[in-house]
């Protein structure tokens, strides 16, 4: 019987005890996290956080021609077969001729469809069909788009839908622009302190946002056709301008 109340005694002050540390590991914590909490406030306090851009002016290096053979015919292997006898001038023209590397030519649309006319009488009646055939080519002797163009265009594409002109040298440009996004948030976060009579000290954070550039997209069908046509013996003229590139961060910067 004595040992027994010895044991449950024992039991009891271990409970006590368990009971003690466990309150005061959680009075740890708490106070931890007021501290944190404290610190944190005071970083906030005595920082400053700024966003900023910078952005690139280039020449652009490619341009990305748009365009198509569109044939009609009574059946679908009607216009199919047309489509194909035109689009076979068209590539010897950028194969043989311009002598651009297959790679450098992808299909973007290529398909058979049905085209109706509509009456009042008879409703939906079928007419013929429409064969499709897209290409986008990548070209970089951005001189001679102008005389391309023309040429596919007289080889039988009837459709141009837009050159675009780009950079293969994205990456690089990119870094540029974010050394001038940085620059840029030093210049404002500089500017911030002197106005608050503080001193700007060093990084604390920064956060890059998304790297954009501004393609140019130019000439339609209707404008290289109108400009072949203006007079004989000139090719369509394209300006190539240039690509803006723009990068972005947000930077925080201790205050002193």
């Amino acid at each position: 019987m004595g040992k027994r109340t010895v044991q449950v005694a024992l039991l009891a002050v271990t409970m006590v005890a368990a009971g003690w540390f466990g309150a005061t590991k959680l009075g740890a914590d708490q106070a931890m996290a007021e501290t944190t909490g404290a610190v944190q406030a005071a970083s906030v306090q005595n920082a400053v956080t700024v966003g900023a851009e910078g952005t690139i002016k280039v020449e652009p290096d490619v341009a990305y021609l748009s365009f198509g053979v569109d044939a009609r015919g009574k059946t679908a292997q009607e216009a199919q077969q047309a489509s194909a006898a035109k689009f076979a001038a068209v590539e010897k023209t950028l194969y043989d001729t311009y002598k651009i590397d297959k790679k450098d030519v992808q299909t973007s649309n290529f398909g058979v469809q049905p085209e109706y006319n509509y009456t009042e009488k008879e409703g939906q009646v079928l007419k013929g069909y429409l064969a499709t055939h897209s290409v986008r080519v990548a070209y970089r002797n951005l001189a001679d788009i102008g005389k391309l163009l023309d040429a596919v265009s007289a080889a039988g594409a009837n459709r141009i839908d837009g050159v675009q002109f780009g950079t293969e040298k994205q990456d690089q440009y990119e870094l540029e622009a974010l050394k001038k996004a940085m620059t840029n948030a030093g210049a404002k976060a500089s500017v911030l302190a002197t106005s608050a009579s503080r001193t700007l000290g060093p990084v604390i954070n920064i956060v890059q946002g998304n790297a954009a550039s501004v393609p140019i997209v130019t000439a339609t069908f209707d404008q290289v056709k109108a400009a072949a046509s203006s007079a004989a013996g000139f090719s369509s003229s394209v300006q190539s301008g240039q690509i803006e590139i723009s990068a972005s961060v947000t930077v925080q910067y201790q205050l002193k």
